[in-house]
């Protein structure tokens, strides 16, 4: 999806700063980032399966590579404050994986600078509601 998200933004706003956001238990681009190549998961464990590829592809990993500024690691508990966020603050029901943005910047984990333009990308609601309360410890 970062990928994708890049190119588009890339063509529409050069310049634009585009950071991806990974749970922890699934940080496939991540890792073949630091690694210089794709790299297969052994284990993934995490509320977001949205965000749960086991490996990041080489054409993917080079398009990152070019376009995108950074890729953040946040854990699960992250990414529900997230969904919590969205659902109390915007009204918004996201999934894990739609959430992970929105948990990444409230945790300050992409870093804003004063008057920067920022933009969250929300993706999906497919997420059982007493799945939610449970995330949210209801």
């Amino acid at each position: 999806l970062i990928a994708g998200i890049a190119v588009a933004v890339a063509a529409r706003r050069p310049g634009a700063r585009v950071v991806g956001v990974e749970p922890t238990g699934a940080a496939a681009m991540r890792r073949a980032l630091d690694e210089g190549k794709p790299v297969r998961l052994d284990r993934i464990a995490t509320i977001a399966d949205g965000l749960a590829a086991p490996v990041a592809g080489t054409i993917p990993l080079d398009i990152v590579r070019h376009l995108v500024a950074d890729v953040v690691v946040i854990d699960d508990d992250l990414i529900a404050e997230g969904m919590r966020f969205l659902a109390q603050r915007a009204k918004l029901v996201a999934e894990p994986a739609g959430a992970a943005a929105t948990g990444a910047l409230l945790a300050g984990k992409i870093a804003v600078r004063p008057g920067e333009r920022v933009v969250s990308i929300v993706s999906g609601g497919n997420v059982d509601l007493a799945r939610m309360a449970q995330l949210f410890g209801a």
